[in-house]
């Protein structure tokens, strides 16, 4: 009988291959070998009876996929990848495998995605194990596993932060952050770089002033210098036209 493997876990092989294209694929796997159809394992198709749970259909899946752990990808691991398919399983952001195992450990949903040792016969270092879940919705989910969400370089960050500056969103946070930024004084009674030393007489409770309020002040001062310059310049006005007409 022809057998298949499960949607979720080609699109999870998928992306693994669009994450790492030139990665090696020597020890990729899904369907068992011979030491597997003796015992129950999610490598057997689910029809032959040796797996060690049962789906509702009558498909003979494969429920299991080996990934090589040498993704030949500067900056990436397989416990990299390992562990953002861990934590958004563990986070509940997403709920489509049972098990992992890799570098003599398994992760399960059994007992809330954490870490415990693994003694089987391989010690997964070559390669990772990923066992999905037997219900229909899981084995048919494939949206994303958030792999390529976590591929970012730093020209894209970069690229994206500018774009985002320049919006009329980011112009307006960034705004904001900055003119109500008020850090106060450190655990040492120290002004921190960037605070705004206030002048006021309640400095000693107020060490630092927002940029905002600076700014306000500022153009309050400026208001004032103006109409006293303006106010000296009239009375000079006045001064030299009385030298000349004295009278």
């Amino acid at each position: 009988m022809a057998w298949t493997l499960v949607p979720c876990l080609k699109s999870l092989r998928s992306e693994f291959n669009a994450l790492a294209p030139a990665r090696d694929k020597s020890s990729d796997g899904s369907i068992g070998d011979s030491s597997h159809a003796g015992q129950k394992s999610d490598h057997n198709p689910d029809e032959t009876g040796a797996t060690p749970y049962e789906d509702a259909d009558g498909r003979n899946e494969v429920h299991a996929i080996d990934v090589d752990s040498d993704l030949r990808k500067s900056g990436w691991t397989m416990l990299r990848a390992v562990e953002i398919i861990v934590i958004r399983h563990r986070e509940g952001r997403d709920d489509r495998l049972q098990n992992v195992i890799y570098n003599r450990r398994i992760w399960s949903r059994s007992w809330g995605w954490t870490a415990r040792e693994y003694t089987g016969a391989s010690a997964h270092t070559e390669h990772a194990h990923f066992s999905s879940r037997y219900t229909t919705a899981q084995e048919n989910d494939t949206s994303p596993w958030g792999l390529l969400e976590a591929d970012v370089t730093k020209s894209e960050f970069t690229a994206w932060m500018t774009e985002w500056a320049r919006s009329k969103a980011g112009k307006e946070a960034i705004a904001q952050a900055v003119l109500t930024y008020d850090p106060g004084k450190d655990a040492s009674g120290r002004i921190p770089a960037g605070g705004i030393v206030n002048p006021g007489s309640d400095a000693p409770g107020n060490p630092t002033i927002t940029g905002s309020f600076a700014l306000n002040r500022a153009a309050v001062a400026a208001m004032l210098g103006y109409e006293i310059r303006a106010k000296v310049d009239e009375l000079l006005k006045g001064q030299n036209s009385a030298d000349q007409n004295p009278g």
